[in-house]
C-alpha cells in the first residue's frame, strides 16, 4: 500500500497524530507558529476531489462568496459576491 492509501485509510486519531508530528517539525524547523494562528473568515476553497468539472463545484464557490459578502468579497464580474 502507498504512502498516499495508507493516509486515506486513517483513523481521526491517526490524523491528529499525524498533523502534531507535522507541526512540531515546523516549528523545530521555524516555519511555523502556534501565537500566529487566527481566525480565517474569508477564506474559502471548492474543489472536486475527482478533478472532474462539474456544475455543483461552481455552485458551492458562488455560495461560498455569497457567504463572505460582509468582508467585500466580490467576484471577478462583481455581480457575484
Amino acid at each position: 500500500m502507498t504512502e498516499i492509501q495508507q493516509q486515506q485509510l486513517e483513523t481521526g486519531a491517526e490524523f491528529v497524530e499525524r498533523y502534531q508530528a507535522n507541526r512540531d517539525r515546523l516549528v523545530a524547523a521555524d516555519a511555523y507558529d502556534p501565537a500566529e494562528e487566527h481566525d480565517a473568515c474569508g477564506v474559502g476553497f471548492v474543489a472536486a476531489l475527482d478533478g472532474k468539472p462539474r456544475r455543483e463545484v461552481v455552485e458551492a464557490a458562488i455560495n461560498a462568496l455569497k457567504a463572505v459578502w460582509h468582508r467585500g468579497a466580490v467576484d471577478a464580474d462583481g455581480k457575484t459576491g
